[in-house]
């Protein structure tokens, strides 16, 4: 049976189904230039023809990209304009762009600008105004305490024009499901690693805060803080801030919690008066809620719980993966310290799900894609030693037990969101696992296949177009460093035999589906980016964890984990 879901799900996964509706992508970083763009010019000689004396081409910091040249419309007439970023070759920390159009056949140099910093830390391009085109998205380095300055322009009438500045110290361009705009999610350093975030709209001629999307944004950086928390439960400041990431997230119970929590603990900053006013803030939301229930999103699996507002402060709710690559989310209820399962709500993708005949499991829901079960606690739970009110809690919450299971639905409350590093980086981890899977298979082997045995193994000789070290270099290069090129070389025994690459005859396949991977965590240091994610098993709900590692080059960002790790 294992074989044969295997099969079913490799299938489904080759015809790529997509687990989750996603958002329309209008944001995107400028593509890297390549040979044949543009009328089949090499657009790095024609980006190093306008290179200022004594500078050479620099790739920016973020979003991962392939290249230093660029290119993107900007002002609307259908053809590309190349965007150029350089640095000085005596002092590294003079930079500079410029933008290149084609007029009647040549190109010309119609926009420049010397860098406010040390270093290019953004370069993309998106729609901020809504007006259609896109605009151009460059920050500058000014230093690590000061953190970085990001220039917005835009195509006008008289070329590109400046429409305004942002300092931040950590930004994500976001597109928001159905939206054409773009936003940007703004993080500013405090201290430590204490930010003050606002997610950004461009309206009536300027950014202002877009409070609407608030619920969409925030629950990052509800998760941001409770690591936080998690590694430093006594610090009150951390508490602070994921009370107001909760609050933003539309979630005042969850906020009453922890702001109460901070409350308990030494309070330096913010002052004690922001704390209270905080906390009053969170009481008024919570009595504007009236008697309605509180509405719960499991982002990563597209469904929405409802929680009656009685319980919802002692409600905790965890995910993990389950056999049979299924995924569950549990619902807990622990208003002490103690914590007891209610239900438990398990999805399974239709084509990897086999029917147990003894199951427990009480179906709920079904689409087109995968069934949805619930698995009561039926175990009896202990209330020995807890006190009156605690007692009271549980009873409420075991009656409301049936209404929470059967509001228990498909679908979000709030539209989806993708950030543009971390599609960038999905999209290019992705392709290197392709990259990956299509040597493993030999590359093109037209015709018979011809095979050689040496040392007592079976070799095959590889494809026409990876046969040479020169092609496999190139054909990897595109994604990889050159070091974990030649050390994948080395560890999977490609031999050069009669002038021509072989390896060991295998096959070999996966259905991790890069794809669809959620980002988990990042880690940013200029030149190295590391990049947790959860990647679907096919179109299951079963994730399996990778961790991928993306180093700057001098031909771009390129991936620096070993090849055939993730």
């Amino acid at each position: 049976m294992r074989n044969v879901l295997f099969l079913l799900a490799a299938c489904f996964l080759l015809g790529g189904c997509n687990m989750l509706p996603e958002p329309g992508s209008l944001i995107q970083a400028p593509k890297s230039a390549s040979a044949t763009t543009l009328d089949n010019e090499s657009i790095q000689s024609v980006a190093k023809k306008y290179l200022p004396k004594g500078t050479t081409l620099l790739t920016a910091n973020a979003p991962v990209s392939e290249d230093s040249v660029l290119y993107s419309d900007l002002n609307g007439d259908g053809q590309e304009e190349v965007i150029v970023l350089y640095q000085s070759k005596n002092t590294t920390d003079q930079v500079g762009m410029f933008v290149l159009e084609k007029q009647k056949g040549n190109w010309k140099k119609v926009f420049a600008k010397k860098g406010l910093g040390y270093d290019v830390s953004w370069a993309s391009s998106s729609d901020i105004t809504g007006d259609g085109k896109r605009d151009l998205l460059v920050g500058w380095k000014i230093g690590s305490s000061a953190g970085n300055i990001l220039e917005i322009y835009s195509w006008g009438n008289e070329g590109l024009k400046q429409l305004t500045k942002v300092n931040y110290h950590i930004l994500e361009a976001i597109q928001i499901q159905d939206e054409q705009k773009t936003r940007l999610a703004v993080w500013k350093k405090d201290v430590n690693d204490i930010y003050d975030i606002q997610l950004l709209k461009w309206e009536n001629g300027s950014l202002i805060a877009d409070e609407e999307h608030y619920p969409t944004y925030f629950p990052k950086v509800v998760d941001y803080y409770k690591s936080r928390v998690d590694r430093v439960p006594d610090a009150s400041y951390y508490w602070y801030h994921l009370a107001d990431a909760q609050l933003k997230s539309n979630h005042p119970e969850q906020a009453l919690n922890s702001i109460e929590q901070g409350m308990m603990l030494k309070i330096v900053v913010p002052s004690f008066n922001q704390f209270t006013e905080l906390h009053e803030k969170i009481e008024k939301e919570l009595r504007e809620y009236g008697s309605s229930d509180i509405q719960y999103e499991v982002r990563d699996v597209g469904i929405t719980l409802d929680i009656p507002k009685e319980i919802a402060r002692y409600i905790t709710i965890e995910e993990e993966n389950i056999p049979m690559d299924g995924y569950a989310v549990s619902v807990y209820i622990s208003p002490e310290e103690k914590k007891d399962l209610l239900f438990t709500i398990e999805i399974y993708s239709k084509d990897m799900y086999s029917p147990e005949s003894d199951s427990k499991l009480e179906k709920i829901a079904e689409n087109d894609r995968y069934i949805y079960f619930a698995k009561r606690n039926n175990e009896e739970i202990n209330l020995s030693g807890l006190d009156a009110e605690a007692k009271d809690i549980y009873e409420q919450s075991f009656a409301f037990v049936d209404k929470m299971i059967a509001n228990v639905r498909p679908g979000l409350i709030y539209p989806s969101f993708s950030s543009l590093e971390e599609s960038e980086a999905i999209k290019l981890i992705n392709e290197a696992a392709n990259k990956y899977w299509y040597v493993t298979s030999g590359g093109n082997l037209a015709g018979e296949m011809e095979t050689f045995t040496l040392d007592e193994l079976e070799y095959r000789y590889m494809g026409s177009d990876i046969d040479t070290r020169d092609k496999l270099n190139a054909f990897l290069g595109e994604s990889y460093t050159s070091s974990v090129i030649q050390s994948y070389i080395s560890r999977v025994n490609i031999i050069n035999h009669n002038s021509k690459l072989a390896q060991p005859n295998a096959d070999g396949g996966s259905l991790v589906n890069h794809e669809k991977a959620i980002v988990i965590g990042m880690q940013d240091n200029s030149n190295e980016k590391e990049f947790d994610l959860k990647a679907p098993l096919g179109t299951s709900f079963y994730y399996e964890f990778v961790h991928v590692v993306f180093t700057k080059t001098k031909d771009g960002w390129r991936i620096s984990s070993d090849i055939g790790t993730f």
